[in-house]
Formats: structure tokens, C-alpha cells, sequence
């Protein structure tokens, strides 16, 4: 049976125990709901395999929890399993799920258990795939020694441990004992995968940390003795969870603990477990609705797949596109962005292939024509009739293109940092700018990711380390500014392909031709401050704007120009 597809949005959960907040997940198959909690530090992301064996039996859907993923945290540092617990109840109000069956595994497994037990009435069945139950000193080991703090190095050190202990975790359990008793029977898996838990470790930031913590100090052997639904605790034999399936010894009745010798032959025995109960019929997918004053997130979707957006609509009039740069996303302009907060409805997207959006770009096809095409069908399917564009480096030829070929769409457009490059440039960039970053088993390229984005900040163009490189005046290399844009990187796949295409485009032709008004600036800190200056110098109908050094106050110094 083909696959079916596995779509993604937001739900907004307005005034909650938490205040607003926006939850992201993934819903997948028809039949009745079955809701899947993931795994710490992961997200939804590493449901997509447990939801193509089971949607043809159910409508799965898969938050991220708080604070993980792309859902927005319970703003407290500290949170107890019944917190968890309530923030999936609520969820499940804003979704219009009265009551459903419940999936977890690992730190998922002990939240809907956690849920079956504190709200029994929204559960049919419960299945719990590696539920810890640890004894009191146990706990105070985990929570004392698993959940070191994580901060970013101004040297990328951070990452060079977060790989190791990614690594790790897959050689012990607990992964920082080191005794032959503690060593997993399994075998690492392949770097690229690596390295898709490691993008979720950073999703989550110090965050990670949490519901960690919440799993680790739940009194979970108590929560099996209240649980009143019929219940599955089980885990595959390989796993180190599956050691305390033997404490499980003091349960409610309706409480059933089974082992399997593999992860299939486990999820067989969930599926079959979960399918013996009725559940609810699937709610109707809600439009996303906006929270006041600040950028609130929202999948849209497109020819070919999804794309992330983060926009506010507080105030009226045209909408302020703002769009990012290569190895960006719409966190890269989100200071930016939101600095036209109650001014203008503003809209920034994840362009195609980078941030959250998924690459719907055919391969060999990435273009800047390509990338406004698909900015026109984001505008779109958001019924936005005309705007203006607010474009940083490459982000500003998308915009400039979208005026050439739909100069009824844009009404006024900046380039913040053009790359206006003579041919000779152009193609130096186009053979040394975007370096090949593969994943590395021993985790080398985290390194090289690092010093490739600070670098940037350092000399221009990041290559070109020699006197005559050196970026003059104020250094921009602030640690967690560089840490952001390495996960740009990491989680972006077609960056490499966005830069060769940004340094493939005709800006000089196309600024020379464009009939939209278009302001050219740059703060004083851009390498690319020369180059606007210089096209200003070129182009008088297109005059130079300097911008403050802070991307937050841009707006307040755009609005007379989009304004005008």
C-alpha cells in the first residue's frame, strides 16, 4: 500500500493554564484518533516511521511536546509529569479530541501514562513502549548526572561534546557510565542519522532538560497502581528501558506487562493492543489562529509540500514580507520581522529547503526564479494580493525577482545588503562560498560548520583569511548568534544550492529593469554595505538607506520608505 501523506501544522491554544501558546504536530492515516507522544529531546519527527505502519488503522496525530520541536515551551524552567500531562489535555481541547487512544514511547511513554492516569476520561487505551521505572536513588543519579546544562562555546566546543554524548547514548545507558553492565547491545547508526537526533537536541536548547527531568522524577511505579484504562507497558529486549519491566509488579488490574525480542515485534504488540478498544472519530483540521503581539507560526501548503511561516496580523494595511538569506529561515529575520509588529501585518517564511519548510523544489531546479515562484504561491494561498519585500542578502533577489515577473504583487521593495557582484565575483563565490559540510562519523564537521559561520563575521568572503579579508569596525560574531545559524546549516538542505544560486543571478540587469520602488541599505557592520552603496551610486532611482546596527529597530527606520 503506497504511503500516505504525513502533513504538519500549528494549533493555537489561547489563555491556557500556560498563557497563549502555539503547539505544532503531525497528522497522518484516517480512522480514529490515536494520539503519539515522542521521545526526549526529540520531536514528532521521530513518530514518522511509527505513523506509516499504523495510518491505515488509525488518524494518528503527533505533537511535539512544549518546548520541544516547534512547539512553544510551558515557560517555566522546572515542570513536574502532571504538568505534561495537563499541556497534552489541553492540546487536545484546541484539536477537538474528546478522547482518544494514547501512544508513547520513552519520555512519551511515561506522559501517556501520566495522562491515562490524571484524565482517564479522555483515554480509551493506553500503549506505554519504555516506561522507566526507577528506585530512589536511581532517580536522584539520573536527575544529578544525565541533564548537564547546555550552552554554546564562542568556539563550538558545545557541539563536539553534544556529538559524543549523542553517541553515547548509544553505547551506555545511563550514557555517562562507562561499566561493561551498562553497555547497549546495539550498534550506531549511520552519521546522517546522528545527526538528525543532534538537530533535534537543538531545537530544544538548554530546554532539553525539562521533560528529561519530569520522566526522571515521575513516581511512575504509583502512576501504574492508579491507571483505570486498558494499558500496555512493554519495550523490546534490546532496549535498556526493558529492565524495569520487571518492577512493574504492583499495578492496576487493567494493566498488562509484555516484553518482545525486537522494536517490530513491540510496535506489532502496541498496534494490536491499541486496536482491541474503540476510539473517537478524527476532528476536522482548524485554521491556525494568530496570538497578539508577537510572531505566531503556521504551515502553509504548497505545489509540492509545506512551508513554515511566522507572521502577526495586530495591525492593518499591507502586508511586510521579510525573507532571509541563504542558511537562513524566518528565525534569522525574526528580530527583523518582528520590529513592524503593530505597524503592518508582517509575513516571514521559511523559504523552500531551509528552516522547517520542506524542499518542494524539483533537485537541479534551485533558482531564484524558482524561490519567488514559490514565495507566489505562499502569497497565495494566504489570499495576499500585494505587499512589500523586505529582502537581507539573498533573500532580497527573491523579492527583486517577484517584482520583475509580478510587479503588481510588490509595491515597494528593499534590499538590505545587496549582492551587487561583478561576474568575476560571482563565480569566485559560486566555486568557494558554500563549502561541502558532510555529516562525519566522528562529528569533524560540527567543527567546520562553526568556524565556516563565524568566520563570515570575521572576514569577507569567509575564505579569503588575509589582511585584505578583514572585516573592519564592529565584530559580529556574538556566540549565540553564530550557534543559531550552524543549526541553519545542519537542518537546511538545500543551503549549498541557495548560495550557488544567489551568486548566479543577474542583480545588475534586474535592478536596472525593475519598475517597483526599491531602497537599497545595510547596517554599518555588513560586509555588504560597499556593495550597496555602490549599487546606490549605479542606480539613482534606487536610493541607499544606512540601517541601525540592531535588526529589531530596522523597522521603525523602513516604514517611512514603505510607507511613502
Amino acid at each position: 500500500m503506497a504511503t500516505r501523506r504525513i502533513s504538519r501544522h500549528f494549533v493555537t491554544i489561547q489563555d491556557g493554564r500556560w498563557g497563549s501558546r502555539q503547539v505544532h504536530y503531525r497528522r497522518a492515516g484516517s480512522g480514529p484518533v490515536l494520539v503519539m507522544l515522542h521521545q526526549s529531546p526529540l520531536s514528532s519527527r521521530d513518530m514518522i516511521a511509527t505513523m506509516q505502519r499504523w495510518q491505515r488503522h488509525f488518524t494518528c496525530i503527533a505533537p511535539d511536546t512544549p518546548g520541544y520541536g516547534l512547539s512553544d515551551p510551558l515557560g517555566v524552567a522546572y515542570a513536574e509529569m502532571d504538568d505534561f500531562a495537563d499541556a497534552v489535555s489541553e492540546f487536545l481541547d484546541a484539536i477537538g479530541v474528546r478522547k482518544a487512544a494514547l501512544y508513547g514511547f520513552h519520555t512519551g511513554a511515561m506522559m501517556a501514562a501520566q495522562l491515562a492516569a490524571r484524565h482517564p476520561a479522555r483515554v480509551h487505551v493506553l500503549a506505554s513502549n519504555g516506561y522507566v521505572i526507577p528506585t530512589e536513588e536511581e532517580r536522584a543519579e539520573l536527575v544529578a548526572n544525565y541533564l548537564p546544562a547546555f550552552e554554546p562555546s564562542w568556539d563550538g566546543a558545545h557541539l563536539a561534546w553534544l556529538w559524543s554524548r549523542m553517541r553515547e547514548q548509544l553505547i551506555f545507558f545511563p550514557w555517562y557510565r562507562k561499566d561493561a553492565a551498562d553497555r547497549m547491545d546495539v550498534g550506531l547508526p549511520p552519521p546522517e542519522r546522528l545527526q538528525d537526533g543532534l538537530v533535534e537536541f537543538l531545537r530544544a536548547d538548554d530546554h532539553y532538560r525539562v521533560a528529561y527531568r519530569a520522566a526522571f522524577t515521575m513516581q511512575s511505579d504509583r502512576t501504574l497502581r492508579e491507571l483505570s484504562v486498558p494499558s500496555l507497558i512493554t519495550a523490546a529486549t534490546p532496549d535498556p528501558t526493558s529492565r524495569y519491566l520487571e518492577r512493574a509488579t504492583d499495578t492496576a488490574p487493567c494493566v498488562r506487562v509484555e516484553a518482545r525480542p525486537t522494536a517490530v515485534e513491540t510496535l506489532d504488540l502496541c498496534l494490536a493492543h491499541l486496536r482491541k478498544a474503540r476510539s473517537s472519530a478524527a476532528p476536522r483540521l482548524r485554521p491556525t489562529a494568530p496570538i497578539a503581539g508577537r510572531l505566531w507560526q503556521q504551515m502553509l501548503d504548497v505545489p509540492g509540500g509545506q512551508l513554515r511561516v511566522r507572521r502577526n496580523t495586530d495591525a492593518a494595511g499591507r502586508t511586510v514580507v521579510v525573507l532571509h538569506d541563504a542558511a537562513g529561515s524566518a528565525d534569522t529575520v525574526a528580530a527583523l520581522a518582528a520590529s513592524f509588529i503593530g505597524h503592518r501585518p508582517v509575513l516571514a517564511i521559511d523559504l523552500p529547503g531551509h528552516g522547517e519548510s520542506d524542499a518542494p523544489l524539483a533537485r537541479g531546479a534551485v533558482t531564484v526564479t524558482a524561490y519567488a515562484r514559490a514565495l507566489r504561491s505562499a502569497l497565495d494561498a494566504l489570499q495576499i494580493r500585494e505587499c512589500d519585500i523586505v529582502g537581507v542578502w539573498g533573500g532580497g533577489l527573491v523579492g527583486l525577482e517577484l517584482a520583475h515577473v509580478a510587479p503588481r504583487r510588490v509595491r515597494r521593495l528593499v534590499l538590505a545588503g545587496p549582492p551587487w557582484f561583478d561576474r568575476a565575483l560571482q563565480a569566485e563565490l559560486r566555486a568557494r562560498y558554500a563549502p561541502d559540510i558532510r555529516p562525519d562519523a566522528h562529528g569533524g564537521h560540527l567543527l567546520q560548520a562553526w568556524q565556516f559561520i563565524r568566520d563570515q563575521g570575521l572576514f569577507w568572503p569567509w575564505f579569503r583569511t588575509t589582511r585584505e579579508g578583514i572585516i573592519r569596525g564592529a565584530v559580529h560574531v556574538d556566540t549565540r548568534m553564530v550557534h543559531r545559524r550552524v543549526l541553519e546549516v545542519l537542518r537546511a538542505p538545500a543551503w549549498r544550492a541557495a548560495y550557488r544560486a544567489h551568486f548566479s543571478y543577474p542583480v545588475k540587469s534586474r535592478l536596472r529593469s525593475v519598475r517597483v520602488a526599491t531602497l537599497l541599505a545595510a547596517a554599518d557592520w555588513d560586509p555588504m554595505r560597499e556593495y550597496a552603496l555602490a549599487a546606490a551610486a549605479a542606480q539613482p532611482q534606487s536610493p541607499f538607506c544606512a540601517l541601525p546596527p540592531d535588526p529589531a529597530r530596522w523597522g521603525e527606520t523602513l516604514l517611512p520608505f514603505l510607507n511613502a
